[in-house]
C-alpha cells in the first residue's frame, strides 16, 4: 500500500511537471514574442537593440519586403520608408550590431528562403570580415534561424522569454505595430551627442609594432567566399549595392595607433577585387567623403555617424554618386585615408 502511494505520488509529480512544461511551451507558441511562427497582430513585439538577435529571425521570416539593408550598427539608422521612395521596392532592416559576415549571412539566408529579393544594400564594414567563419558579434540563438522545430524547445522554455518577454508582450497587448516600425526598429538616432565628444575613443600615437599588410587577407577571403559571394552568385536577379561606410578620419588614425591600419586598408582592395566582376553588384565607397568624415559633428564616436549620413548615403546610391568604377578610384581613396591617419598621428590630435 505504501509502495503504491509512492508510485502514485511519483506519477502525479511527473504528470504535473509534464503538464507545466507543455503549458509553458503552448503559451510561448501561442503568443510567440519574437514572431518566429507568425507576425504579431495583437501586441507590440519586443523589438529593440537588446533583443536584436532574437527579433531578427522573425522579422526576416514574416515581414513584408522585397529589399533589405544588411550590416552592422552603422546601418541601423537607415530609414526603409525613405529607401522605398528613393530606391524603389519595399525595404526592411536586417542589421546586427557588431555583426560579422556570418551574422549577415544568417539573415540573408532567411530573407532569400522566404522572400523574392530585388535588392540588398550591404554595408561592408572591414571589421566584419576578420573573424572566424563561425564567429558572431554576440550569442545568436541559432535554433530560431533553422527549420528544425525540435530544437525550438530552447525558445519555448527560455527563462528570459517566460520571465521577461511574455509579460512584456502582455503589457503591450492591443498596441499593434504599424508601418513606422520599419524605420524605428533598432534606430538609435537622437540618443547621443555629436562633435568633439566623438573623440573619446580615439587614439593618436605611433604604434610600437604593426600587423603586416596581408595579415588578415586569408580570413577575409574565406569570409567573402563563405558568407557573401554565394548569395551574389545564387541570385543574379538580385541587385547588391555594397558600400564602404564613412568612418570618421579619427577611426583610421586609431587603427594606425593600434598597428592595424595597413592590414585593414588592404582588405578594401581584397573585397573590391572579389566582388567587382559580378554584374549584379555595384560597389560604392563613402570612406573618404571629406565633408562627412572630417566633420566631428557627424559622429557620436570615431565610427558611428548620424542618421542624416544614412539618409545621404541612400540618396547617393540612388544617384550613382560614390560608385567605384575601377580599382584606381578605390586606391586613391585608400591613399587619402592613410594620409589623414598619418597627419592626425603626427599632430597628436584632431586637426580638421
Amino acid at each position: 500500500m505504501i509502495m503504491m502511494k509512492k508510485k502514485t505520488w511519483a506519477l502525479l509529480c511527473v504528470s504535473a511537471l509534464v503538464c507545466a512544461i507543455a503549458a509553458m511551451s503552448a503559451l510561448v507558441i501561442a503568443i510567440d514574442p519574437f514572431q518566429v511562427y507568425r507576425l504579431a497582430t495583437l501586441y507590440m513585439p519586443p523589438i529593440d537593440n537588446t533583443t536584436q538577435v532574437y527579433s531578427n529571425a522573425g522579422i526576416a521570416r514574416h515581414y513584408e519586403y522585397d529589399s533589405a539593408i544588411v550590416g552592422t550598427s552603422v546601418t541601423e539608422n537607415f530609414r526603409p520608408t525613405q529607401m522605398d521612395e528613393v530606391l524603389g521596392g519595399r525595404f526592411i532592416k536586417l542589421c546586427t550590431s557588431a555583426g560579422t559576415a556570418y551574422n549577415h549571412a544568417l539573415l540573408m539566408q532567411l530573407a532569400f528562403d522566404t522572400h523574392e529579393m530585388k535588392r540588398i544594400v550591404y554595408g561592408l564594414d572591414v571589421y566584419s570580415f576578420i573573424g572566424r567563419l563561425d564567429q558572431t558579434g554576440s550569442d545568436v540563438p541559432l535554433y530560431l534561424y533553422d527549420d528544425n522545430l525540435l530544437n525550438d524547445t530552447s525558445y519555448w522554455l527560455n527563462r528570459s522569454v517566460l520571465g521577461s518577454f511574455l509579460p512584456r508582450c502582455l503589457r503591450a497587448w492591443g498596441q499593434t505595430q504599424d508601418d513606422s516600425i520599419r524605420d524605428t526598429m533598432y534606430c538609435w538616432a537622437g540618443q547621443d551627442d555629436y562633435g568633439p565628444v566623438a573623440l573619446y575613443n580615439a587614439v593618436f600615437a605611433r604604434p610600437d609594432t604593426a600587423l603586416a599588410p596581408d595579415a588578415r587577407v586569408e580570413i577575409a577571403q574565406q569570409n567573402l567566399h563563405a558568407h557573401l559571394i554565394p548569395f551574389i552568385e545564387a541570385h543574379p536577379e538580385t541587385q547588391f549595392d555594397i558600400f564602404f561606410p564613412p568612418y570618421s578620419a579619427a577611426e583610421w588614425s586609431t587603427m594606425l595607433s593600434k598597428g592595424t591600419l595597413e592590414a585593414m586598408l588592404t582588405l578594401r582592395g581584397v573585397c573590391y577585387d572579389a566582388l567587382c566582376a559580378y554584374p549584379n553588384v555595384r560597389i560604392y565607397d563613402f570612406s573618404a567623403r571629406e565633408e562627412w568624415v572630417l566633420d566631428l559633428y557627424n559622429y557620436k564616436d570615431t565610427l558611428h555617424y548620424g542618421q542624416w549620413i544614412n539618409d545621404a548615403i541612400t540618396e547617393c546610391i540612388a544617384a550613382g554618386d560614390g560608385l567605384v568604377g575601377d580599382r584606381s578610384r578605390l586606391d586613391s581613396a585608400t591613399d587619402q585615408l592613410r594620409s589623414w591617419a598619418n597627419a592626425l598621428i603626427d599632430a597628436g590630435g584632431w586637426i580638421f
